[in-house]
């Protein structure tokens, strides 16, 4: 019984270790999100700086593409400079719509 103890005690701080690194392997990419601005000449954000996170989470960027790139960026499959692109173009092409939309209704 006592080596059965010690071995947990062993083990536990190992599994508290792997905890703590992921831990923070997670925030370094969350983090690199939302300390990355972009500038953003449609829409709400225009004239403004604003972080990458902040965009894949506003209502241009649908659930599942923000789903979708989160995980491609933190599998490695996306760069940092690639999600800015496609959150800049979805917003973009959202915005323009939007604008042709309005163009129709008040024409």
């Amino acid at each position: 019984l006592i080596a059965v103890k010690a071995s947990d005690k062993d083990t536990v701080p190992a599994v508290a270790e792997k905890d703590t690194n992921a831990h923070k392997e997670e925030e370094s990419w969350e983090t690199a999100l939302k300390t990355t601005a972009v500038d953003v000449e449609v829409g709400e954000f225009q004239g403004h700086k604003v972080s990458v996170w902040d965009l894949l989470h506003s209502k241009y960027i649908p659930k599942e593409n923000r789903k979708e790139l989160l995980e491609l960026y933190q599998a490695g499959e996306l760069t940092l400079d690639q999600v800015k692109s496609v959150v800049s173009t979805i917003i973009t092409k959202a915005e323009a719509a939007r604008a042709e939309e309005l163009g129709k209704v008040s024409s």
